[in-house]
């Protein structure tokens, strides 16, 4: 519960309410669970961060330990997209003392979006933009491409769609990716789609989940997709 890891235990307060989805947005598209329309569901944790691994993150004053939990359904925004709902936790391991033993379980779960554990092994590297987000008249001559792997920060590999609307419904100011959750880890020079690239366990839609966040103030809304 005290390190960094993707799938594991999470420090979560004992008095602190676990979170739970009302259902209402829940699709009937589901791959394994079908119709989870209205089914009251827990979140899981699947990813934990601490600042001493990951300064780079945007951790709010008073805060060093991120979490990401997401209902591992479903989830239809609008009309074209959907994904799974997820929610942000900036907290202080400092002062959560009781800890839960055991997060309770979802009643309902596709299992393509559930981690196995993993611990971190991480690696820096300086990205550029992909041409979707490329300053017009800028070259991009001797760029790397964008990493295609579970990252913090960087820029998003577009592979399906664009960057569409990333102003900050609070403040106006422009979104930054946060991180991003990758179906595939990238093997040089080419990408892999074989079952042993797929290191954690989770599948979305062979592409990758990404968060973005207000640069401003990370409890903003987030804007999700997957690509």
């Amino acid at each position: 519960m005290t390190d960094s890891h993707i799938g594991g235990p999470v420090l979560w307060p004992r008095d602190e309410p676990w979170p739970y989805c009302d259902g209402s947005t829940h699709t009937d598209h589901g791959f394994d669970v079908g119709d989870g329309r209205g089914v009251h569901n827990a979140f899981t944790a699947p990813v934990q961060l601490y600042r001493r691994d990951f300064p780079e993150l945007p951790f709010p004053d008073g805060t060093d330990l991120f979490q990401l939990l997401l209902c591992p359904l479903f989830h239809e925004p609008d009309a074209d997209t959907f994904w799974p709902d997820v929610r942000l936790v900036w907290r202080d391991s400092r002062a959560v003392a009781d800890v839960l033993a055991a997060p309770p379980e979802p009643a309902l779960s596709e299992p393509i979006h559930r981690a196995r554990p993993c611990v971190l092994s991480p690696c820096r590297r300086v990205e550029h933009p992909t041409p979707h987000e490329t300053p017009e008249g800028v070259s991009r001559d001797g760029w790397a491409e964008v990493a295609v792997s579970t990252k913090v920060g960087g820029w998003a590999f577009w592979y399906a769609s664009g960057p569409g609307d990333m102003e900050c419904p609070e403040c106006g100011a422009r979104r930054e990716l946060l991180l991003a959750l990758h179906t595939y880890e990238r093997a040089e020079p080419e990408f892999c789609f074989e079952p042993e690239a797929r290191p954690v366990g989770w599948d979305f839609s062979d592409g990758a989940l990404n968060v973005w966040v207000c640069p401003g103030d990370v409890r903003h809304p987030i804007k999700v997709n997957t690509d």
